[in-house]
């Protein structure tokens, strides 16, 4: 069941469930924290598992116009004080990998270890942030349109069974506002690289890769998870940039392992 918490003025939803150490999951760009409702109902035997809907995302509100990665990071925080947690384990899927990197940059102290799935610790490059803008045109225009051309790009269409996928992504994006989705991607156009986070990363970090990945090529990410000497990675041999719903049960036994 949903809770809220009011950080800065807006009402931020998020779930709880087990005892123990915590582990923080954060969905992606139109995502919702119900994508991780199966990650939590098996988790949660052995962890607290706390997930979240990120500004302007599922039953949460925006804050403002930008939802930068740092003001994002900030409200993880403010959850985790909230339910007196002071460490954590925490694992972002695409936008929620650049989140938990703002928080391991910001809080590096409240963190136990960090994975990243199909996700990158750099920025926008010009040609990035060009489609950006073009994305965000169009959403202006027509945000259902906008939606439907973006999601199914985010999957492997070559493999079986995709379809479910993406109807069930579809309804998460389509509940997403054109103010919530503009300042999502306004937030991401903006970010700053973080490779120095993990070059000297007290705590152990993880990259979960998708072989077919369009957004982010399998040889960036390995580059990336080589960086600090706490770094690994795991190459999923199916999925595209949607690994966490494409590969769920390999995503899982990552997690489960890299959280003990």
């Amino acid at each position: 069941m949903s809770a809220n918490f009011l950080f800065r003025g807006a009402q931020i939803s998020y779930t709880t469930k087990g005892k123990g150490r915590c582990i923080v999951l954060i969905h992606g760009f139109l995502g919702s924290k119900e994508i991780w409702n199966d990650y939590q109902k098996r988790l949660s035997k052995k962890f607290k598992v706390v997930c979240i809907d990120l500004a302007g995302h599922g039953e949460s509100e925006c804050i403002g116009y930008v939802h930068n990665m740092e003001l994002l990071a900030e409200s993880i925080k403010a959850l985790l004080k909230h339910l007196n947690v002071r460490k954590t384990v925490i694992a972002g899927h695409s936008l929620g990998g650049y989140v938990s990197l703002a928080f391991a940059e910001k809080y590096p102290d409240s963190v136990l270890g960090l994975m990243l799935i199909n996700s990158s610790a750099k920025g926008d490059n010009s040609t990035r942030r060009q489609s950006r803008n073009q994305l965000i045109d169009l959403v202006k225009k027509d945000r259902k349109r906008a939606i439907e051309l973006l999601v199914p790009g985010f999957f492997n269409l070559k493999k079986r069974n995709t379809t479910w996928q993406i109807k069930r992504y579809l309804k998460y994006a389509h509940n997403c506002s054109e103010r919530g989705i503009i300042a999502s991607i306004e937030g991401m156009k903006l970010r700053k690289e973080r490779e120095i986070v993990l070059k000297f990363a007290p705590f152990p970090f993880i990259y979960l890769i998708g072989k077919y990945d369009s957004i982010f090529p399998e040889e960036n990410l390995i580059e990336e998870s080589n960086l600090g000497e706490k770094g690994s990675h795991f190459i999923l041999e199916e999925s595209s940039h949607m690994s966490l719903m494409e590969e769920q049960e390999k995503v899982y036994r990552y997690l489960k392992e890299f959280a003990s």
